[in-house]
């Protein structure tokens, strides 16, 4: 056979080989690629070999994915609930979760962020429909929350017992200043009314009092024995006027 006419076959051949390989063997590493994706699970590891990422199936029959810092502690981790809802928590170096974005059982969503340890200091959740935003202690007790309704929005602070202390809310079309006992309830407000005035109240007995700029009290305003009684004072302190 002549040089150029085995030049001309091995040519045909070399064709006919890579024709087949890209037809056929295409399939096949098709069925490579899908039968690795339904693995149970794929572990990907760094140039040292330590596990990076990992995708597995769960016991309850969900999955879960986990991406790991190079000294091992899992850093992100995504998976579902019982219920078919999705939760991703994000933790610190040391492994403990301080971030979390995962669906309620009502439907809606939340982001939670931890302290050092894992406890639950702020949060930014659904509540019947509406949005709610919550700081926490490091005893994970609420001290503060900003939520909205169908009718307005509120922001309250809490005492150490977790009652409300203050709150500024528009729930009636109109603003409102409450102040609370240690108890939770309201013995001072201050709010609009309906006709677009003006209004101060103590509930519960009290006082109001008006000091001068040395701090001194001259105007006092106070409930004495279920009665109410005005006395005005001079800056030396003297009661110059009162009524009754």
């Amino acid at each position: 056979m002549k040089k150029f006419e085995k030049i001309f076959l091995y040519s045909v051949l070399a064709i006919l080989v890579c024709y087949v390989f890209l037809d056929d063997g295409n399939v096949e590493s098709k069925e490579i690629i899908q039968e690795e994706i339904r693995a149970r699970s794929i572990v990907i590891v760094n140039d040292t070999g330590q596990e990076v990422i990992e995708l597995s199936a769960t016991n309850d029959g969900g999955g879960v994915i986990k991406i790991s810092s190079e000294t091992g502690n899992i850093a992100v981790w995504m998976t579902e609930f019982e219920d078919g809802s999705g939760m991703i928590a994000i933790n610190n170096k040391t492994g403990t979760p301080v971030v979390f974005i995962n669906a309620l059982d009502t439907g809606g969503g939340m982001i939670g962020i931890g302290n050092k340890t894992g406890t639950l200091i702020a949060d930014m959740t659904e509540y019947e429909g509406n949005g709610r935003i919550r700081t926490y202690n490091k005893a994970g007790k609420p001290f503060t929350g900003m939520g909205s309704s169908d009718d307005g929005g509120a922001i309250i602070i809490f005492n150490k017992a977790s009652k409300p202390s203050v709150m500024l809310d528009a729930w009636r079309d109109y603003g409102r200043i409450g102040i609370f006992d240690e108890a939770g309830i309201q013995v001072v407000h201050m709010n609009a009314t309906t006709d677009g005035k003006g209004a101060i109240g103590i509930i519960k007995g009290g006082l109001i009092s008006i000091g001068n700029e040395a701090g001194n009290m001259v105007a006092c305003m106070a409930d004495l024995e279920d009665d109410g009684i005005l006395v005005i004072q001079n800056k030396d302190g003297k009661v110059t006027s009162k009524l009754p």
